[in-house]
């Protein structure tokens, strides 16, 4: 992993945290981790594409 790769990915795990703080207790298990998947794979694209800018 390159530097930049690792950046961004420390980055997307810090908007990770910082969003799941606001998802609704009522979520079960799965829908938990789905969601910290879609928010991480979204952060890696808007972090690499304002770096590119």
């Amino acid at each position: 992993m390159t530097d930049r790769e690792q950046r961004i990915h420390d980055l997307a795990l810090i908007i990770v945290e910082n969003s799941l703080e606001d998802i609704d207790e009522s979520f079960g298990v799965r829908q938990y981790a789905e969601e910290a998947v879609r928010i991480y794979k979204e952060a890696i694209k808007l972090i690499d594409k304002e770096l590119d800018d």
